[in-house]
């Protein structure tokens, strides 16, 4: 992760506590809004779709800083492996969940589908 973008990262989240209850909680966020630039000679824009899901144990992640989060990547070379891993430890640091699990589904290009997923399989469920 580059310098700036971990400086940034930090300002951009923002948390609010959780809500006090008993009950089990999972929280999610999907978006196909997600655009890094690729490091490889394509060099053009790479797409995602993004799904989030975590656990809270003090805090949860606001969804408008989120969206600004992950516009921050839009300018950036970033491979889909490294930009899972950043977004996988910079969540985990800001949020502080219990569990946490990320999976990028970068658009196809040239026949192949490429996914990445980080953290915790077990709050994967099926996206489509």
């Amino acid at each position: 992760m580059s310098d700036r973008l971990q400086e940034t990262s930090h300002k951009i989240l923002e948390v609010f506590d959780a809500p006090d209850s008993d009950a089990n909680q999972v929280y999610t966020f999907t978006t196909d809004e997600l655009t890094a630039l690729c490091p490889f000679e394509f060099g053009g824009p790479d797409f995602y779709r993004l799904t989030l899901r975590y656990v809270p144990v003090e805090t949860c992640l606001e969804s408008k800083s989120l969206k600004r989060y992950l516009e921050s990547f839009r300018d950036d070379e970033v491979s889909a492996e490294d930009l899972g891993a950043e977004m996988y430890e910079t969540l985990e640091a800001v949020t502080q969940p219990d569990r946490l699990y990320i999976r990028l589904e970068q658009a196809r290009r040239g026949g192949i589908e490429e996914s990445v997923e980080f953290g915790d399989i077990s709050l994967r469920r099926s996206s489509r």
